[in-house]
């Protein structure tokens, strides 16, 4: 196996900390929201607690190089660029930056010594 590349253990640390983010912020909306917004809430805390999981897994695969990754980082990485476009009508200019770190890590899983190091090459 290659050696990591540098941008994979960046790509890695923010996948870790958008997840540790992402299950601190379920949980604080599954107990708020719950109480506020009944079932309703407690389904969007519930799926904030299933993607901050799913992004600490791929955090911890990044270190790995564990091949379905790249293909699960790929599909987020779109993911986040499409929800980006529609936030960038709700709430402005703040889901630019969203959309750009989204592109450049979709950019970058396709480089390839990225791509060597999660098998896919």
């Amino acid at each position: 196996m290659t050696e990591r590349p540098l941008g994979v253990t960046i790509i890695g640390i923010l996948w870790i900390i958008g997840g540790i983010l992402a299950l601190v912020t379920g949980l604080g909306i599954v107990v708020l929201g719950s109480v506020v917004a009944g079932v309703f809430g407690l389904f969007i805390g519930a799926a904030g607690l299933i993607i901050g999981l799913v992004y600490l897994v791929l955090g911890v695969g990044c270190f790995k190089g564990w091949p379905w990754v790249w293909t699960v980082g790929v599909i987020f990485s779109i993911i986040s660029i499409i929800m980006g476009l529609f936030s960038l009508f709700s709430t402005g200019a703040g889901a630019l930056l969203d959309i750009i770190i989204a592109a450049v890590i979709l950019y970058y899983l396709f480089r390839p010594n990225v791509k060597a190091w999660f098998g896919k090459a």
